[in-house]
């Protein structure tokens, strides 16, 4: 590289003419947004020209609904408008039970909220998990076609839930939390199935030859204050490295999306031999400084943040400036990707572009110093 690679983690789609606003791969927004908004337009193209872009490949297989919730047990009923939300209520029927899930979407806005999970307790995660596994063909799909239009412009990121993804999912976060101490053993049971069926879809993923990035999500999960070191060791490091394993044997390189406090994570990043990881989040956001996180990560792990979402909604461009050449102080200039901590989830106003501009005007000028 000629200078330090810089992304901004705005979503994009791909097209024969060119990068265009859309949602992460994968996902969906209830409306156009996006592409409706003329400052996502020049921020997305400017991407293009200027920058060093990943792309989020989702595979259908890797829906976390693939893992526990059997299509052929599942029915959504007709999306229902409440206060300005667009909410969709799914119900599971099996051994004699309903569950149901609920989401809601705002228009306009970039992300679903889950407002009910399928399990409220013990009893329902026990259903689910002795239903049989009916996920989708781990398959490449749409990944060459989509690799093949993104070119030089970046790399493909090859998105992976965490056992622990999956697994919290079914649950809202604090009972998730409280069933880790009053059920472990059942908690167990499902990482042991999760873990299987990730692995299976994962290793079918690597022989059709997806990479050249396998990124995995969900350590963030156990991460302090939600858990101890001790839980992050035996929940998520316990089932992750056999799955990172698998990935380097395929070749391919290792990512780890984990925010909040990490310095125990990265350390056991480092044993596991992750590659890359995101978003790095420095005090207060975090439980370390950026010298402090690249201590650890030495040479081994590219650390790829540091900017807060946060920053870009408040700050100046001036500040945006200054950050850009503190982290790349404190974290550079090897192995290190300049990017923001998250993705825009609704219109883009004019500070907020400007923050984005000095953002990428900073990472290019002192980033090639």
């Amino acid at each position: 590289m000629d200078r330090i690679p810089v992304y901004t983690q705005i979503p994009f789609g791909l097209t024969p003419a060119g990068f265009k606003p859309a949602p992460f791969h994968g996902y969906e927004d209830y409306d156009d947004w996006r592409t409706q908004d003329p400052a996502y337009w020049r921020l997305v193209r400017r991407m293009e020209a200027e920058c060093d872009n990943f792309f989020i490949w989702r595979p259908p297989c890797m829906l976390a609904s693939n893992f526990f919730t059997p299509a052929s047990v599942t029915r959504s009923l007709p999306p229902a408008q409440q206060d300005g939300w667009i909410v969709t209520t799914t119900l599971l029927e099996a051994g004699g039970r309903t569950l149901r899930t609920v989401s809601a979407v705002q228009p306009g806005r970039g992300h679903t909220w889950v407002r009910e999970p399928y399990c409220k307790g013990p009893e329902d995660a026990e259903l689910l998990l002795h239903l049989p596994w009916q996920g989708a063909p781990a398959e490449p799909g749409d990944f060459f076609r989509l690799q093949q239009l993104l070119g030089g412009r970046g790399v493909m990121w090859v998105t992976v839930p965490s056992p622990i993804t999956v697994v919290c999912g079914l649950f809202g976060l604090t009972e998730f939390l409280i069933l880790m101490r009053t059920h472990g053993g059942l908690i167990y049971r499902l990482q042991e199935a999760a873990a299987e069926r990730v692995g299976a879809n994962l290793e079918a993923l690597l022989k059709a030859g997806v990479g050249p990035v396998i990124r995995f999500g969900g350590a963030e999960h156990l991460t302090p204050p939600l858990a101890s070191p001790r839980d992050f060791d035996a929940l998520a490091v316990a089932y992750d490295a056999p799955l990172t394993k698998l990935v380097k044997r395929h070749g391919c390189m290792v990512a780890v999306h984990c925010h909040g406090h990490i310095r125990h994570a990265l350390a056991r990043f480092v044993e596991m031999g992750v590659d890359q990881t995101d978003p790095v989040e420095q005090e207060p956001d975090g439980d370390l400084t950026l010298a402090e996180a690249r201590a650890i990560a030495a040479r081994q792990i590219t650390l790829t943040g540091n900017l807060q979402m946060r920053e870009l909604a408040v700050a100046s461009p001036d500040y945006i400036r200054e950050r850009v050449r503190q982290i790349i102080r404190d974290a550079g200039p090897d192995r290190l990707i300049l990017t923001t901590t998250g993705a825009p989830l609704e219109r883009i106003p004019p500070a907020i572009e400007a923050n984005y501009n000095a953002f990428i005007d900073a990472a290019l000028e002192y980033g090639a110093a």
